[in-house]
């Protein structure tokens, strides 16, 4: 009985010796993709979702710090955190983190403009000549930051454009479909003045991490493994399609 008890203590301190914790930076206002809980202690919304399940698979616990993205990614710049999600790679960010190959999702990136306008198609040369909301410290794909002929106009946040776009302060803004969606449920004066008006592309998101952490290369691996790993054994399947049916998507 003796030998047994001492079996299963020695087992229990083996398993605290290779449990592993990794404290990550999330987006605190990007809902519903990822946002801060009410108390401000931890991030909700798919990419947690996603994040946290992935590191498990590996035998990992994920801590979400919410982090306003600016200083998200500011952070793993300087070797200060160890990830960021959520980024797209572009000419910004390709050279400046650790990317893993396996996306967490894909999201639509809409153009928001006055509700006078028809919907349609949307392309990036559509946008010349425009003067064009984006975000303050959110990363976006090549072709519309590197295109001088769009007129950018940055602001604080996504709610800021759409307010601009409601004062004629700006022709249009661009922001992923479902933040904009959130925003004008939340505030329907907007949503008498806005509106979306065209899906403009499609970009695959995911968690950068740092080049100058010592455990960025490491988690990156990690994370990858575990993505293969959920996508393989439907847990991946299962929490996209919660997520889209709480939102009435397709899948």
């Amino acid at each position: 009985m003796l030998q047994l008890a001492l079996f299963l203590i020695a087992n229990l301190i083996l398993c605290s010796a290779f449990a592993r914790t990794v404290v990550i930076n999330g987006e605190d206002d990007w809902a519903p993709y990822s946002f801060a809980s009410k108390d401000y202690k931890s991030v909700e919304g798919l990419a947690p979702q996603i994040v946290r399940a992935a590191f498990k698979a590996q035998g990992v616990t994920a801590v979400i710090r919410p982090v306003p993205f600016a200083r998200c990614l500011h952070e793993v710049d300087q070797g200060k955190a160890v990830g960021c999600f959520d980024t797209v790679i572009s000419s910004e960010t390709k050279d400046k983190f650790i990317f893993h190959p396996t996306p967490l999702f894909k999201a639509d990136i809409v153009v928001y403009g006055p509700l006078s306008e028809n919907p349609r198609s949307f392309t990036y040369k559509d946008l010349e000549g425009k003067t064009v909301g984006i975000t303050n410290g959110y990363t976006y794909p090549t072709e519309l930051i590197t295109n001088k002929k769009i007129i950018h106009a940055p602001g604080p946040t996504e709610k800021s454009q759409v307010e601009k776009v409601a004062n004629g302060r700006i022709q249009y803004a661009v922001l992923w479909g479902l933040t904009g969606m959130h925003l004008l449920k939340e505030r329907p004066d907007l949503a008498l003045k806005v509106k979306p008006l065209g899906v403009i592309s499609s970009t695959n998101l995911y968690l950068s991490f740092s080049k100058k952490h010592k455990d960025g290369a490491k988690y990156a691996d990690i994370l990858e493994k575990g993505l293969g790993k959920i996508i393989a054994d439907g847990t991946y399947e299962r929490i996209l399609k919660d997520f889209n049916a709480r939102y009435n998507l397709q899948d």
